[in-house]
């Protein structure tokens, strides 16, 4: 695509109270690109006024008779600098790229692009005329996991007659932070904020929408949701509720192919807004259907002596499990194999066998439909929910010991059999928290002594700088204090020190791990420093926790939208994990949750009294701030009503960790099965996406954060 304003390159934006000159637009795409269908011609403008640049498009119909467009089939580029490299090679630096938040949803578009290092001033993008429906993306696939892509903005479907001109129009401008940049957009446009208080709800449970409008209605104007009028408030918001219907919940969106999803539009005078729900099974129901499902159809029970007992992925299309290792000719192919990842799944059975025991959760319905057929059969009753997952996790962890975990020596290979021809540090920590899990369901204390043998064999591969996703630091020291094996404690606790400590150091630097930088590794620096200074009490480690917790924030979405809003950029997952291949932002992708997870941790650390005695948490928080006048991210929205900031943030963080968990349950169906990834923009490099995977493969991680989440909520209740 060629641009009217130059070649790639030619435009730059760089704010003049930005110290680090950051560009904000990557030199090999064209900014404002526009390309069409034959027939309508555009022309480009682009007016700067100190550092407000105004960016306007004028489509027209050049033939003699109407075109008719659908959504993209106009596409304009914005090459925002959202990459994990860049031509500077090794020196690749936070500072000079960022994290691009996009929501299309009509007449309000709008685009906040936050600085990877958190640090202000961010970029703001609001639409002031046109109306824009989806983004695509075009990536360097030669990248792989380390290039988003450049972004490429659909308008939505419009007419056009003969010689009729219609304008898309954006300005961009600095930010300070979420709350500036939607304060300016209000100013800036005739801007609608609609936020809802859940984006993904249940049956029966209520949600209510706020609306915000930046513009003074008429007298003729009203606001409406969906052509129902929304209720007026006496502070010029307006307030909608919608209840989910029972006898309705699981609707097929033909356009969207989704199971559960709303779609609500926004109406203020001739201002649109698209906003979108998500209604879930309940939570009950679904944990019994996907672990039955887990048990019954993703278990090895075939030929291949290695495999029994494994969990493996499964073809929904093809309606059976999938297992491939590569060749014998050393291509070896890890993301569909029977260890790595997949251990989600036992973790899952496990927590959740636990969660049953304590009544933290119901059986759920299960499968009510099978047990119904086999009655009317005349069968055999089948075995109990709980009885069934306590068979499979049983078989599960006799393949485990078999042939992933070395019970004596802690070593954890990589595949069945035994097979560590491809070394990975990520599976070791997985294993040890799996042991940990069983120990918890069956108290038997050599469980924690072989996640001990574990986590030592880690450490012994030179781990001390590797960023390991779920370490679990205070769920073994703190079993191992409970269970009274002090020395084994005290072991692990040195361990996690040295570790945290080592982390803590590097800062922001970010070694490579398999992708170059990415929101998984942030989020293992933040939780190994964080998790280890709630074990010790040590107050640096504290700081340097929340120093990385701010970066991480920078990767969570604020849209109004159930797919975006509290959801972490990610954007290969698709491709390495999906059996469509596709690259391409996955929103939602488990791993999201890790974010989830640390927001929780940091609301306990800052209600903890370990840390009340001193200034150390309120230090940490001024050190995230930053010196700027700026309210801290996520503590808005509860600010007005909670007079204590340390208070305030502790209630912003717990919400938000409950958005981020909520936002997993996407993922999963009501029949019980899932999908690994959902690719979520229009298309990728001309191919549609915007559709979930049809295969089920490492997602069950989610599910697991959530069970664990409750079983640690019920214990502090105590």
């Amino acid at each position: 695509m060629q641009s009217q304003l130059g070649n790639p390159g030619d435009v730059t934006i760089r704010f003049s109270d930005d110290p680090s000159r950051m560009n904000w637009l990557r030199p090999d795409h064209p900014y404002a690109a526009v390309s069409t269908p034959s027939g309508i011609e555009s022309t480009v403008h682009m007016l700067r006024d100190g550092d407000t640049i105004v960016t306007t498009v004028q489509l027209g119909n050049a033939t003699s008779k109407t075109i008719t467009t659908a959504v993209g089939d106009i596409g304009i580029t914005l090459p925002l600098e959202d990459r994990y490299y860049d031509e500077t090679g090794d020196d690749y630096s936070i500072e000079h790229h960022c994290n691009a938040h996009l929501f299309c949803g009509g007449a309000c578009s709008w685009v906040l692009a936050l600085r990877m290092s958190g640090k202000a001033p961010h970029l703001g993008l609001v639409f002031t005329e046109g109306a824009i429906a989806d983004y695509s993306t075009s990536r360097d696939f030669v990248k792989y996991s380390n290039d988003r892509g450049c972004f490429v903005l659909h308008p939505e479907a419009m007419e056009f007659a003969p010689g009729q001109t219609r304008t898309i129009s954006w300005t961009i401008f600095p930010c300070a932070s979420r709350k500036d940049f939607f304060v300016q957009a209000a100013t800036r446009s005739r801007f609608i904020d609609a936020q809802w208080n859940t984006t993904v709800t249940f049956p029966g449970k209520s949600v209510t929408l706020t609306i915000r409008p930046s513009f003074k209605l008429s007298a003729t104007d009203s606001v409406t949701v969906n052509g129902i009028p929304a209720s007026a408030n006496s502070d010029g918001t307006y307030t909608f509720t919608y209840t989910p219907n029972e006898a309705d919940v699981h609707t097929h969106d033909v356009y969207r192919d989704r199971v559960g999803e709303r779609i609500f539009t926004i109406q203020v005078g001739d201002r649109t807004l698209r906003t979108r729900l998500f209604v879930s099974a309940p939570i009950d129901e679904l944990l019994a259907r996907r672990t039955r499902f887990i048990a019954h159809n993703q278990q090895y029970r075939g030929t291949d002596q290695h495999l029994k007992g494994a969990y493996l992925p499964y073809d929904n299309e093809d309606g059976r499990q999938y297992y491939y290792a590569g060749d014998d000719k050393g291509n070896v192919i890890n993301d569909y194999n029977a260890g790595r990842e997949r251990v989600g799944m036992g973790l899952l059975i496990a927590a959740y066998l636990r969660a049953l025991d304590r009544g933290v959760i119901s059986d759920g319905s299960g499968d009510d439909l099978s047990d119904i057929f086999r009655a009317f059969r005349g069968d055999e009753p089948t075995a109990s929910l709980r009885d069934e997952l306590a068979d499979s996790l049983r078989d599960y962890r006799a393949f485990v010991e078999r042939e992933i975990v070395d019970t004596t020596t802690g070593e954890v290979f990589n595949d069945a059999p035994r097979d560590n021809s491809y070394r990975r540090l990520y599976n070791a920590p997985w294993f040890a928290t799996l042991y940990v899990e069983l120990y918890r369901l069956s108290g038997d204390v050599e469980d924690l002594r072989i996640a001990c043998r574990i986590i030592r064999w880690f450490y012994e591969q030179g781990s001390f700088r590797f960023y390991p996703i779920e370490l679990p630091v205070l769920a073994l020291c703190d079993e191992l204090n409970a269970a009274g094996e002090v020395a084994l404690r005290d072991e692990m606790r040195d361990l996690f020190v040295r570790h945290a400590r080592e982390l803590a150091s590097l800062g922001l630097h970010y070694p490579k791990h398999e992708v170059n930088y990415e929101q998984s590794i942030v989020a293992p620096a933040t939780s190994v420093i964080l998790q280890t200074a709630a074990l010790t009490g040590d107050r640096e480690l504290l700081r340097a926790g929340f120093e990385q917790l701010h970066v991480l924030d920078q990767f969570n979405g604020c849209q109004p939208d159930a797919y975006l809003h509290e959801v972490a950029i990610r954007h290969w997952d698709g491709f390495w994990f999906g059996k469509l291949k596709e690259y391409g932002d996955t929103f939602p992708h488990y791993w999201s949750g890790l974010t989830g997870n640390l927001f929780d941790l940091a609301a306990k650390l800052l209600s903890s009294s370990k840390f009340a005695d001193d200034d150390a948490a309120g230090a940490a928080l001024t050190e995230v701030r930053g010196d700027n006048d700026t309210e801290f991210d996520g503590v808005t929205a509860v600010e007005d009503t909670v007079s204590d900031e340390r208070d305030a943030t502790v209630t912003a963080y717990r919400s938000r960790a409950i958005a981020s968990h909520r936002a997993l349950l996407q993922m999963f169906f009501p029949e019980g099965t899932a999908s690994c990834a959902y690719v979520f923009p229009f298309s990728v490099n001309g191919e549609r996406t915007h559709v979930a995977d049809p295969m089920a493969n490492d997602q069950d991680w989610a599910l697991y954060f959530m069970v664990r989440h409750m079983l640690e909520a019920e214990q502090s209740a105590k």
